[in-house]
Order: C-alpha cells, then structure tokens, then sequence
C-alpha cells in the first residue's frame, strides 16, 4: 500500500504562507480529477480547510507525492513549492493513516476536539465520491476514519461543548462588544451561522448579514434576526458597526484598504476586525493600534489558554486513534487475501478487547511487551489458520 499525505497546515505555516495554496470548493472537483489523471495517481481526495490543504494520495510503485502536487501547482498556478517544501508535511501508510484519524478526532485543529473538522472530512470524500477518484483502500481508509472521529467524541471530552474556531471567535467579540451594538457578518456558511448562533443565544439583535446573493443573506437575517446587505454596500454596513467578522470563499479582499483608510478618516471604522478566511478577506495593512484584528494566526496564543482544560483526555483519544489504526491496518495487508480479508478485523478487535480488559493489571513497558507478543502470535497463527480454511473450502468443493 503506498498511501501518502502530503500537505500544508497552521502548525507547518503562517496564515500568508497557505493562502496562495488554497482552494475554493468549486476548484476542487476539476483539481481531482487532473491529479488522477496524472500517471502514477490510483487515488486522490483533497482536505481543504481554513487550517490545512492536505492531499490524500494512493500511488503506484516509484511515485513520489511531492512530485505530483508540485506538478499541480506548477501547471495550473505557476507556483513552485520546491523552495517552500519546509511548509509542507509528509506522511506514508501507517503515519497518514494515523494523522488523518487525528484529524478527524480534532487533535489537530487550533481549537482541541474542534467539530467541525468531522463535516470538513465528510465534505472532501463526498467530493471525491462524486468525482470518482477513489478506490477501495481510500474508502475503506475514510469510512475507519468516521468511525474513529465519532468514537473519540463520545468517549472522551474533546467532544463536549461543540468547540469550532468560530465559536471562539464568538466569544472574543462577547468579550469585547456590548449586545446593544451593531456587528457586521459578512458570508453565508457554517463559519457565519455558528457565529450568529452564539451571538443570538447572547441576546445580540444588531446583526447585519452581507453577502454576495442577498436573498442568502436575508435567510440569515430572518432566522437569527437583524438585517441583510449585498457585498456592494458593505463599507455603507461597516461604518455603522463596532465589529465585523467574515468568512467567505472570496479569492480577492471583500473589505480593501482602501475602504478602511476611508473609514478611518471619517471616524467609523469597526473597532473589532476577526477575519476567518483563508486567503483573507479584509486588508488589514497599516490600520492603527486600537483596531484590534484577529485573524486565524493570531488565535493560537487564545486558543492555547483554551485547550489546557481538555488535554487531560488527550491519552484516552490517543488510545482510540491507536486502536482505529491498527484495525484499518490488519484490513489493509489482508485486503488481498480472500481467505482472511473477511475475519482479519475481528480477530484484531477480539485481541484489543482482550488487552483492554486487563490493561490495569500491568504498567506501561509490560503492556507494550505484551502488545508486542500478542501481535506476534496472531502473525504466526494465520498461516496455520490459512491452511485449515484452504483444506475446508477444498473438501466443500468436493
């Protein structure tokens, strides 16, 4: 199996560094398929979030996946990642398998035990579905990984609370604005929804939607309450309000510079700017210092004094991404083994039941060692087992 993650994501990159390796969601399904057509390519599915842009990859023998993405970029966008492959991470066969499923269970996400992250996975294999750019391994891989992301969160506390960066976005504009004022909410998605939603739920009415199709911006305005305004008159909304949050699609700044500085002169620029799109949505360039701007690099320092509280639970996720991977790992070397394929995972999660249930008898360095052992035995038994189910499937045909 020669599956590989090659990908870039805010913990390899600044904010800057990923925009010009982003995508829009209309990109994607024409980006899937030049990729596969690439020779080498058996499977490809893209992750692209406001945190990472991650390509899964199945490739034959003696093809490199930083060479494919490269090829990509250097067609379509002229951008040569040779000199910025510092950016980028590299994973292979059991070290993506693991990264993905703790990805999906929001180990990797700015905001610990993140829930978005869940719909983002399921979005990108639904795309790659429809463009059919998988194959078995991937499904199977991806199908693991639901599991896994669900497992975690019902069994460990990095699923309380529904946390996103958006809803932490939420609170630093409840912290910072007064419910009686106005805030300006510029996109149409699951970023902005989960935004009004905290906001409505703290009693905040001035709310103006913007947005390029304005009857999208109206259905907003009319569940959560306040107003609706195209994109065209949005420094008209901004110099009403105390604070703006985006988070849209947009390739090009919605909210210029040149907007601000004009604002500015006039005395009505938002206080408050929280931009959560990737590439950026508002030009924040040589603004004063008591506009404060939030955008997703300068959530770590926040986000870090947030997730000390759940990183007790972190072992316990840690463990159930452990045993997800080893499962998808027993059906990926039997995969081809029409004999063991259909009973090799049932095995693997008898002898993880069986190590469960005695894991607090024994301390760290003996429960490796007979983690060790008892995968060795199974190893050794499976030729026996191989024999035995040949001979009885010869005397049926018989």
């Amino acid at each position: 199996m020669n599956l590989y993650i090659f990908g870039i994501n805010h913990k390899t990159s600044q904010t800057r560094e990923r925009e010009v390796f982003q995508f829009n969601r209309k990109e994607i399904p024409k980006t899937l398929n030049k990729i596969k057509n690439y020779e080498g390519v058996e499977a490809v599915l893209i992750l692209n979030t406001c945190n990472r842009i991650e390509f899964y990859l199945l490739l034959a023998d003696g093809f490199k996946p930083d060479e494919i993405v490269r090829k990509y970029y250097l067609e379509e966008r002229n951008i040569d990642i040779e000199g910025r492959k510092h950016l980028f991470i590299l994973r292979e066969n059991k070290e993506a398998t693991n990264h993905l499923f703790r990805v999906i269970s929001g180990l990797e996400s700015l905001v610990l035990g993140e829930y978005q992250i869940q719909g983002q996975v399921k979005e990108a294999y639904s795309l790659a579905c429809e463009a059919k750019t998988l194959e078995k391994v991937m499904h199977k891989l991806f199908h693991a990984a639901f599991r896994c992301g669900k497992a975690v969160r019902n069994d460990t506390s990095l699923g309380e609370g529904k946390q996103s960066v958006s809803g932490v976005a939420s609170k630093i504009i409840i912290d910072k604005i007064q419910n009686d004022d106005k805030i300006a909410i510029i996109g149409v998605n699951e970023n902005t929804r989960i935004m009004a939603s905290e906001l409505k739920e703290n009693n905040y009415k001035e709310l103006i939607f913007v947005n390029r199709t304005l009857y999208k911006a109206e259905i907003l305005a009319e569940e959560y309450g306040g107003k609706a305004a195209p994109l065209e008159e949005v420094s008209n909304v901004l110099s009403e309000c105390k604070a703006v949050f985006s988070s849209t699609g947009s390739p090009d700044y919605v909210v210029t510079n040149d907007m601000l500085q004009n604002l500015l002169e006039k005395g009505k620029c938002p206080g408050l700017i929280v931009d959560m799109a990737i590439p950026r949505d508002i030009d924040t360039r040589n603004l004063p210092d008591e506009i404060e701007v939030y955008d997703l690099g300068r959530l770590n320092g926040y986000l870090e004094r947030q997730n000390s509280e759940r990183m007790k639970d972190i072992p316990k996720a840690e463990k159930i991404i452990q045993d997800e991977v080893r499962l998808f790992q027993t059906w990926a070397e039997n995969s081809d083994n029409e004999l063991l394929q259909p009973i090799a995972e049932k095995i693997e999660l008898v002898r993880q039941s069986l190590m469960n249930e005695y894991e607090n008898q024994f301390n760290d360095q003996t429960k490796a060692k007979i983690e060790k052992i008892t995968r060795q035995l199974i190893h050794r038994i499976q030729p026996i087992l191989m024999n035995a189910l040949l001979k009885s499937k010869e005397q049926e045909i018989k």
